[in-house]
């Protein structure tokens, strides 16, 4: 194995320059943060050289993505019981892959309405407010939880149209009820028709046969690059209904760092299930 060096900040990366039986370069960082380029068997080290000089600005964004993605895992210390978050004044929640939603329970009269409302805090942060007559942790919990899915409703839409639309994919944001009996619904194709925002108990995201995006409402915690795989993933799934290779060649051709970030989801999905 070679190495070649490049400059970042004020220190050295160090590539590792490996041999492949392949015809394509690839380039990967690993979760230890090593830098790796597989390059076919017999290439020149000069064109080696000549591509890490080309991709220079490439290889320190993926090793950047690869270093926040690290460190964007939960806490280990947070305070749990039968394998659930205890919610309590001064807990810190996560907000696209950041720890900058602080929990605020304020108890009122008996009777009184719940409010549930931010202000925001220092720096990036937000305080979540819950003002209620009831300390109940599953009400607490439910709370929270419809704070999420408000948040999920407004941006998970804004980023499915958004990437519908670079991925040439029309919508309908409607709900297909109602229709007559003995009837088939037309859709019309390569669209989706509507995203629900619900508790998944073993998914983050889903496709229906009816075009039906559905989303688990604490997919707002987990880092920004994840949450936008998770909608590639789910509108690929129009064209794809299945995990075939042209399936993943969809994703890709949107999310070229796909890899990392479902290997994240791999490593630190089921950490979530304390919410």
């Amino acid at each position: 194995m070679s190495q070649i060096q490049i400059p970042y900040q004020e220190e050295q990366l160090n590539i590792n320059i490996l041999t492949a039986a392949s015809r394509c370069i690839e380039l990967s960082v690993r979760e230890d943060l090593a830098i790796d380029i597989k390059v076919p068997v017999g290439m020149q080290w000069e064109m080696v050289e000549q591509y890490v000089d080309r991709n220079r600005q490439k290889i320190i964004r993926e090793y950047e993505q690869a270093k926040m993605r690290n460190h964007q895992a939960l806490q280990a210390t947070m305070e749990l019981q039968n394998g659930r978050i205890q919610y309590r004044n001064g807990l810190r929640l996560p907000f696209l892959g950041e720890m900058t939603l602080l929990l605020r329970i304020v108890q009122i009269p008996e009777l009184e309405e719940t409010r549930i409302y931010t202000d925001p805090a220092a720096g990036d942060s937000q305080i979540l407010t819950i003002k209620t007559d009831n300390d109940d942790q599953d009400f607490i919990r439910y709370c929270v939880m419809r704070f999420y899915k408000k948040c999920a409703a407004k941006l998970l839409k804004e980023k499915v149209s958004t990437f519908a639309e670079k991925m040439q994919l029309s919508f309908r944001e409607i709900q297909i009820t109602g229709f007559v009996r003995g009837t088939t619904p037309r859709f019309p194709r390569m669209s989706y028709q509507n995203i629900e925002i619900r508790s998944q108990k073993t998914l983050w995201g889903s496709c229906s046969r009816r075009k039906t995006l559905k989303f688990d409402w604490k997919l707002l915690m987990l880092p920004a690059e994840v949450v936008d795989y998770v909608i590639v993933h789910e509108l690929s799934h129009i064209r794809k209904m299945n995990h075939s290779r042209a399936f993943w060649r969809e994703v890709e051709a949107m999310m070229p760092e796909y890899k990392e970030c479902r290997n994240w989801l791999e490593r630190h999905g089921q950490e979530y299930e304390i919410f």
